[in-house]
């Protein structure tokens, strides 16, 4: 299996995937490998990577919340955050950083609290964003629990203005380790990002393994940021991307070229010539 991330791994940031690798990723599904995407992305956010890449396998989105079966557009499992869990953690985050403003991803829609736009608007943008997010309807409200209804929260996500992402991330964890898994993402805005408790990309890659029969030591993970660090360390060899952040790399095998130097397919490449003789065709 090949595991991989999107944003800053395959995906340069602000630039589409290249032609490279989007061919490395189709030779190494037709060599027999399981390419998996696995993504903090949201499943509305996959579809430019896959008309891109024409995937057609398995997808992980929200950081492990939900699998989708892309051949058969439909949903493997899905993981979710309780309503009332959602506003412990809010109260207690407030406590702890007072400028937090909220959003929740459910499967089909994003929503957020007043004041949550203006801030995200100014991050640096990624590549291969659906073109049509921005006319999507937001609800917008002062209150999270009007956010909050009959539908799955898959991730909840809450921003700072005066913070810095490793500084969020660390009052998330020491404020709510007991209630949610709290990771990030984020090269610039403090952007928290929250889990069902003991969810991440490795728990959704483990129940996707065990369903195909697929031995952990025989995948390989690509990844940058924390929300990848239970993912490398799970895979029998994890590369993180030259340049992403210091606790990935400090949690992968190897060291694999930056994403805008196509370091997955220069990887994927040398894997393929190397074991061609051992991979079914």
């Amino acid at each position: 299996m090949v595991a991989t991330d999107l944003d800053g791994t395959v995906v340069p940031h602000g630039r589409p995937m290249s032609p490279r690798t989007i061919h490395a990723l189709r030779s190494a599904d037709e060599a027999g490998l399981r390419v998996v995407f696995v993504t903090g992305r949201p499943p509305r956010w996959l579809e430019p990577v896959v008309e891109a890449t024409s995937h057609a396998g398995y997808a992980i989105c929200a950081n492990g919340a939900i699998t989708l079966d892309l051949a058969t557009d439909s949903v493997v499992s899905v993981r979710s955050i309780a309503a009332e869990t959602i506003l412990e953690v809010a109260e207690r985050l407030r406590s702890a950083v007072p400028d937090v403003i909220f959003a929740v991803e459910t499967p089909e829609s994003f929503r957020v609290e007043d004041g949550y736009e203006d801030m995200r608007g100014a991050r640096p943008a990624e590549g291969s964003e659906p073109q049509e997010l921005m006319r999507m309807p937001r609800a917008s409200t002062r209150h999270l629990p009007d956010l909050l209804d009959d539908e799955p929260v898959i991730k909840l996500v809450a921003i700072s203005p005066g913070s810095t992402p490793d500084a969020l991330l660390t009052a998330g964890r020491r404020h709510l380790g007991d209630l949610v898994t709290a990771t990030h993402s984020s090269i610039g805005t403090a952007l928290l990002e929250m889990s069902p408790l003991g969810t991440t990309k490795a728990t959704g890659l483990t129940e996707l393994a065990a369903f195909l029969e697929i031995d952990p030591r025989t995948v390989i993970a690509f990844g940058d940021m924390p929300n990848d660090i239970e993912m490398l360390r799970w895979a029998g060899t994890g590369y993180a991307m030259s340049g992403g952040h210091p606790d990935a790399l400090a949690a992968a095998d190897q060291i694999a070229p930056p994403a805008e130097l196509d370091g997955v397919a220069q990887v994927l490449e040398a894997v393929l010539a190397r074991d061609a003789g051992r991979l079914r065709p």
